[in-house]
């Protein structure tokens, strides 16, 4: 076994959720990465996904090794690179454009380490839950969640974001808590306007393939996600919320999930480029340091799709 080829065979499965995409992005046989998995797992003695009839995801202790082998790999690839090219490295100014939560939670913590790894790049990093033009505004990479109908752009599927539905004690204290659906129009809701339509999103709940969306009051309407946490937090409403933001307030019971026998539908996630300019080396750079932020970061959080 050639420790480096199932190192980067496991990463892809990872980044991809799918046998068929990490063989067809590596150019080798689906059964030559099942192989290589397979022969990973029994030199570490441990089991390194799970998988299931729809996707496949790393157990805690894949996801650990998965952390070490991308900077491993990328180490080695960086380093392949500059000697290819001599001394040059990506270097140059990046506009970048996030979501609020996004921005706050995953980006900014991590964003030193990348630019220590790359230190002739500087970046702008625009935080808005706005659908920014790419084109107009001269942002060279987006986080965008949703469809991407948007042919000026190229989009890199990241994953489908979870969503939850919960509300603060002092909430509950004072309307109760639903014991179904259709209780829901008896209560209120943080509203939050969607950047698209302008509208109040509806809130939508799924089980066993059943979908319904219910027109909850809102006495509070935003379009801010961090505006929509605080009053959530203090119990103006019931709030939907990305499950990555959720969960540590849903951990230290500042919040209770509500009606947690039905879901939320999950949200595409996409990295976009636009399509009119070359992928200069410090975004193509940028978008492979972001997508693996983003299923290290966002781990169970964050479905293959």
């Amino acid at each position: 076994m050639d420790r480096f080829d199932a190192m980067r065979a496991f990463v892809q499965v990872v980044e991809s959720g799918s046998y068929t995409k990490a063989a067809r992005q590596l150019s080798v046989h689906k059964a030559t990465v099942s192989q290589q998995i397979q022969q990973l797992e029994d030199k570490l003695g441990s089991r390194l996904l799970t998988r299931t009839t729809r996707s496949v995801r790393p157990t805690e202790e894949g996801l650990a090794y998965y952390q070490h082998a991308w900077a491993i790999l990328q180490q080695v690839d960086e380093m392949e690179s500059q000697l290819r090219k001599g001394s040059s490295a990506p270097a140059g100014h990046l506009r970048v454009d996030v979501p609020v939560a996004m921005g706050r939670l995953v980006f900014a913590p991590a964003i030193g380490g990348f630019l220590e790894r790359y230190p002739k790049i500087t970046i702008e990093l625009g935080c808005t839950d706005r659908a920014v033009d790419l084109v107009q505004a001269g942002v060279d990479c987006a986080l965008r969640g949703g469809p991407m109908p948007d042919l000026r752009l190229s989009a890199r599927r990241v994953g489908n974001l979870r969503f939850v539905l919960c509300a603060a004690p002092r909430y509950i204290e004072r309307c109760g808590l639903p014991e179904t659906p259709d209780d829901l129009v008896r209560h209120h809701q943080i509203g939050y306007l969607l950047a698209s339509t302008g509208k109040l999103r509806p809130v939508t709940l799924t089980r066993q393939g059943r979908q319904a969306e219910f027109d909850v009051p809102a006495r509070f309407v935003t379009t801010d996600s961090a505006a929509m946490v605080s009053a959530g937090l203090d119990g103006l409403g019931i709030i939907v919320l990305a499950q990555f933001v959720a969960s540590h307030y849903l951990t230290s019971g500042a919040l209770v999930r509500v009606l947690p026998g039905w879901e939320c539908p999950s949200l595409a996630l996409h990295l976009v480029t636009p399509t009119t300019r070359k992928r200069a080396a410090r975004v193509q750079v940028f978008m492979d340091w972001a997508h693996a932020l983003l299923i290290r970061q966002l781990g169970p959080q964050l479905e293959s799709g």
